[in-house]
């Protein structure tokens, strides 16, 4: 992984403009920041930000790098305002890339990614390295977390995961992505959706699925934002060894050894991404690989049609 590697890259002061000005808005702000980039913000919503439109922030503000942060919906209006404003700078795009399989062009760009930013935790480079190159015969992946406590400071029924372009299947995509990345390309086999009825949200508040492997093994996941106890964990069987990991502590056992640990907070991890997109792009998410995450999402809810709520 090159999060190491291409943070002493990031010498020279860029100029770089968010698109979004909600909570993951302010997140990349924050870090980018910190990490020593001239940030600007665009918004529609008024009094807040630089710029109310993106061709006023490209033609005034001259950006190197934009990240697109406003909702998943709004993502693909954000790109067409992009181009129209002559940017061909580099660009990274907030998970899920869209909130419906589409096409997208990044022709008119430098280069393009998307920010599944677990991609750069320590722990999720130590399990990579640990099962390398071996055959994975079975994985499971685990994520849940009560909605309300998410953004304590918001009413959940007015966040993003709450609408009809949220739900947990696009809002913990980072699994997805993590399993095609990991030791993928995983095809859909069957899945499950439903809406428990404990939460007001118009999409899925739970998603159960089994994902095939290269070479014949299988994957399973659970998505939820109903756990009262945070949990994201990710198990490897290869035919060598089972590798355990808790992205909630940065701990990693491989056969009942802990042979990593490292607590590492959420903003570490974009800074690593960000100083990677600011490089070479290595290891960000590309943008046929979330395109992909985005297609598995529809094959998994039309799978419970006709199977109950959801």
């Amino acid at each position: 992984m090159s999060g190491d590697a291409v943070c002493s890259g990031v010498g020279v002061l860029e100029r770089g403009v968010i698109v979004g000005a909600g909570s993951i808005g302010e997140r990349h702000r924050t870090v980018l920041i910190d990490i020593g980039i001239d940030i600007r913000v665009v918004s529609r919503r008024p009094g807040v930000g630089d710029y109310a439109t993106v061709g006023e922030a490209v033609a005034n503000f001259d950006p190197k790098y934009v990240v697109i942060a406003t909702e998943a919906h709004h993502h693909e209006q954000a790109l067409v305002d992009l181009n129209a404003s002559n940017y061909c700078g580099r660009v990274l795009v907030e998970k899920p890339i869209l909130a419906e399989p589409g096409t997208v062009s990044t022709d008119c760009f430098e280069w393009m990614g998307v920010g599944y930013n677990l991609r750069f935790h320590p722990a999720v480079d130590a399990l990579r390295r640990a099962i390398g190159t071996e055959r994975v015969l079975s994985a499971q992946a685990r994520v849940g977390q009560y909605l309300p406590e998410w953004r304590p400071q918001r009413d959940y029924r007015t966040t993003v995961t709450a609408g009809p372009s949220g739900g947990v299947l696009l809002e913990l995509s980072h699994e997805l992505d993590l399993l095609n990345w990991l030791i993928g390309p995983t095809d859909v086999r069957c899945g499950a959706v439903a809406s428990t009825g404990t939460l007001e949200i118009d999409r899925e508040d739970l998603a159960i699925g089994v994902l095939g492997l290269p070479g014949g093994g299988l994957a399973s996941f659970e998505l939820n934002c109903i756990d009262r106890s945070p949990t994201r964990s990710l198990v490897i069987t290869t035919t060598e060894r089972t590798a355990k990991l808790d992205l909630l502590t940065g701990r990693l056992e491989v056969d009942g050894a802990t042979t990593f640990s490292c607590e590492v907070s959420r903003n570490e991890t974009f800074a690593s991404m960000h100083r990677a997109a600011l490089q070479d792009g290595q290891d960000v998410c590309s943008v046929n690989e979330a395109l992909t995450v985005v297609e598995q999402v529809q094959e998994l809810r039309h799978c419970s049609v006709g199977a109950g709520p959801g």
